[in-house]
């Protein structure tokens, strides 16, 4: 049992590498992330997302440029409802990807590649011109929540593949990564019994990990159908 809070953001941090092998890379666009938080006695999990963010700050330093905002709610309450924040902490990936909670264990390498997508423009993904096309031409902006844990093997694929669409998306598309341990209210209200679950407008889609082609069906298509992959 981690016995402080110190051991245990120590223990969530470790793990992550960048590589530099072969001298600096070149340099991609600068990402913005935000960061919500509330007081560290209503939120111990705060003080850990703006340590990460800052670790990949460092650690990526010869790839991208991370412009980090930390924002605490309690004194900004306004901002809750504007970038609707549904826990913390939350970190915002430039405008449509979101990770509610922290993204640690499994999750930590799918979130470095997150920011170096976004850096790269969504360049260098199994995304087709033709299904980008689709999906920037989704009229209504659809919202996508995967509902993970940090230990769960198939999680981290639909995760960046939720995240991938968002990017490919032009905006047309928010990817929100939920971490269901800690906050189980929310895996509560789509009454999720499996991980990884994906909502796709509120509604449950999902079970398991889906084809691309899949995904992106039920991001253009309506009405809604509940489906379970394997």
């Amino acid at each position: 049992m981690v016995k402080n809070l110190k051991e245990k953001r120590t223990l969530l941090l470790i793990g992550i590498h960048t590589s530099t092998k072969g001298g600096k890379k070149s340099m991609m666009d600068a990402v913005n992330v935000k960061v919500f938080v509330s007081d560290e006695t209503k939120c111990p999990f705060c003080p850990d997302a703006i340590s990460l963010v800052n670790l990949d700050t460092k650690n990526l330093s010869n790839e991208l440029k991370i412009n980090l905002e930390v924002i605490n709610l309690d004194q900004n309450p306004e901002l809750t409802e504007k970038y609707n924040i549904s826990g913390v902490p939350t970190i915002l990936i430039g405008d449509n990807i979101k990770y509610v909670g922290l993204p640690v264990g499994l999750e930590r390498r799918v979130f470095t590649n997150t920011l170096k997508l976004v850096a790269g423009g969504g360049k260098g993904t199994r995304v087709t011109q033709e299904q980008k096309t689709k999906l920037t031409g989704i009229k209504n902006p659809a919202t996508v929540k995967v509902i993970t844990t940090s230990s769960c093997p198939y999680c981290p694929k639909v995760v960046f593949m939720s995240n991938t669409l968002a990017v490919a998306s032009d905006g047309k598309v928010t990817s929100e990564i939920v971490n269901s341990t800690e906050l189980p209210e929310l895996a509560a209200k789509y009454r999720v019994t499996a991980v990884p679950t994906t909502v796709i407008n509120e509604k449950v889609r999902f079970q398991g990990v889906p084809q691309l082609d899949a995904f992106i069906e039920e991001l253009t298509r309506k009405p809604p159908v509940l489906s379970y992959y394997i």
